[in-house]
């Protein structure tokens, strides 16, 4: 019996020996699991700190603009304050480019040997056609991750950018790198470029960037060559919606390099290409051979929000171009094919507060009203003299004024006046957007532009109208740059605005770029208001005008018409009324 109870004894024991073993051995592994865990949140907490950007430092694909004002280098978001230096490439343009004032360093990737013998795979700092350098992408990185400069790196060979994603994300791994990182190619072809040269693949370098280092601001561009007058074409509106089609469905920021000697003739593609998110932004650039006005610069400051464009423009145009810009009082260059609320000052101005004004019976009427009244959209009507003069009609039977002379006495005014030309006959059109054209070119039209006629075509094909397709058409070639405002002839509207009427209508006017600007007249709109709201519905960058004149009936003929469209919708609808009508119309609005 003791020999029995001494075994029971040492099996206790081993037992009790065997469970603290797995005791102590379950409480190591709980150890070791709560240090790897902290450790790794650590990691991630440190991470998240690193790329905090409220008043803390950003994350490479940050905004510029937000990371220069936190650190107290400019005093307002304005792209016109950000500073560069160009080619920051060898260890010795480089130091000087950090021991500048720029605020961004630009510099170009290769990779050594590329193509040759010695290629090496090593990305490099190195402008084509330099293949070696004194500075490797690693060793640039390492120096200028450490000063506040943001970075802007230019890839110059697709087998360039995996190898340099790496280093990135290696380099975000042992430091926070916290400014923005730009990572720029030439992705497509743009102006003057023969078709059998090949940009940097598109796809491969954006999918690239989205697998391996996407947190950075993106800035894909265009291959382009100038030579003034021999290869001088500028950008195409097929040009930039390939490049929004390939950026669309992209999370980052991105900022479109455009060579500014080539914008001007392409602004409304790039105007349309900005609104299309708050996250896109334009940097201007300069060719060494590339001559940009100022009073260019000026336009498409004037034409922007001052977020969205950065200049990296040579010296002494940008400092010029700066002393004119940050002045407060001067006058604005405003894009003729503008919207019309971003002319007007008043910050919260409604398409119904726009007055429409005609010019009077005589000159010196023309001259009183330029004086008294406080601006708004003068209505000229125009025909032309011996098929070559475009005439403005007065309101008083068989007197006309030139032009050209109307539009040098508004230009002279110190109110903010747009101009609306109603063309009257076919035979006009020409001479007056070669007008245009001519004034433009010579930096005097900085105005809102509309331009109006009645049109056959389709449904409301109609004898002794032009022809819908060679009223756009005749604009598109010689003055693009204004408002389309095509309207139906009056004899059409007998049922109203039918929708085989609307239809066709928009049919015309299918992918045209420019505002489009309805005019519809409130008596026929009275049978059909619904028809019409498809207009709105078409495009954001539609409108309507209504009008209803004194020689159209009396406010009453037209108030069904008119009250009902402005309560199916109150905005994106300009109302052409005369004073009277346009008092009673107010008041019947605010008080219904």
């Amino acid at each position: 019996m003791l020999e029995h109870g001494e075994t029971q004894c040492k099996v206790g024991k081993r037992r009790w020996k065997l469970i603290a073993g797995v005791f102590f051995s379950l409480l190591v592994a709980a150890y070791i699991g709560l240090v790897g865990y902290f450790a790794v949140y650590r990691s991630f907490l440190q991470a998240d700190r690193c790329y905090e950007s409220a008043n803390g430092p950003f994350s490479p694909g940050g905004d510029l603009l937000e990371y220069l004002l936190q650190s107290g280098i400019i005093e307002r978001k304005d792209g016109l304050l950000v500073t560069w230096h160009h080619a920051a490439n060898s260890k010795q343009q480089m130091e000087e480019a950090l021991n500048s004032s720029a605020m961004v360093l630009e510099a170009d990737v290769n990779i050594e040997g590329l193509n040759t013998r010695n290629e090496t795979g090593i990305p490099i700092m190195a402008h084509p056609p330099n293949i070696y350098s004194d500075n490797t992408f690693q060793e640039w990185l390492d120096i200028v991750a450490s000063s506040k400069r943001g970075m802007k790196l230019d890839f110059k060979s697709i087998d360039a950018v995996n190898p340099s994603l790496d280093i990135l994300m290696k380099k975000s791994k042992e430091m926070c790198i916290n400014r923005p990182i730009w990572l720029n190619a030439d992705i497509l072809i743009g102006p003057n470029i023969p078709p059998f040269i090949q940009s940097i693949n598109a796809s491969r370098f954006l999918s690239l960037i989205q697998q391996r280092f996407p947190n950075v601001i993106l800035s894909p561009g265009w291959m382009t060559f100038y030579i003034p007058l021999i290869a001088a074409k500028p950008y195409t509106r097929k040009m930039v919606e390939e490049m929004y089609d390939l950026v669309k469905g992209l999370p980052q920021r991105v900022t479109f390099p455009v060579r500014a000697v080539l914008l001007k003739r392409a602004w409304p593609h790039f105007s349309w290409l900005l609104k299309q998110s708050p996250r896109y932004s334009l940097t201007l650039w300069q060719g060494s051979i590339d001559f940009i006005t100022v009073e260019d610069l000026l336009f498409f400051r004037d034409n922007s929000n001052i977020e969205q464009i950065y200049y990296d423009i040579y010296e002494p145009v940008l400092s010029q171009f700066k002393q004119i810009a940050l002045q407060t009082n001067r006058s604005r260059r405003f894009y003729p094919g503008g919207n019309l609320l971003d002319y007007f000052p008043h910050e919260h101005i409604q398409e119904l507060e726009i007055e429409w004004l005609n010019i009077g019976a005589t000159f010196l009427d023309f001259s009183k009203l330029l004086q008294g009244d406080t601006g708004g959209m003068l209505i000229l009507n125009v025909k032309s003299k011996s098929n070559v003069i475009p005439m403005v009609e007065s309101s008083k039977p068989g007197s006309e004024f030139p032009l050209k002379s109307v539009l040098n006495q508004v230009f002279l005014s110190s109110k903010l006046w747009g101009i609306y030309l109603k063309i009257k006959t076919t035979q006009a059109l020409t001479p007056t957007l070669y007008l245009l054209r001519q004034l433009y070119r010579a930096h005097v039209l900085r105005i809102p532009v509309w331009i109006s006629m009645d049109l056959s075509y389709g449904n409301f094909s109609t004898p002794g109208y032009i022809e819908g397709r060679q009223f756009i058409n005749t604009i598109n070639k010689i003055f693009p740059f204004v408002t389309i405002a095509p309207s139906w002839p009056a004899e059409a509207l007998v049922n109203g605005y039918t929708q085989p009427l609307v239809e066709d209508m928009l049919s015309l006017c299918r992918g045209l770029w420019q505002m489009v600007s309805f005019q519809l007249q409130a008596v026929p709109l009275s049978k059909s208001v619904q028809v019409p709201i498809r207009l709105l519905q078409a495009s954001p960058s539609y409108t309507l005008t209504v009008e209803h004149l004194h020689t159209q009936g009396t406010y009453g003929d037209g108030f069904q018409g008119l009250i009902k469209i402005r309560f199916h919708n109150s905005r994106r609808i300009y109302y052409r009324l005369p004073p009277d009508y346009k008092n009673r119309f107010m008041i019947d609005v605010f008080t219904s």
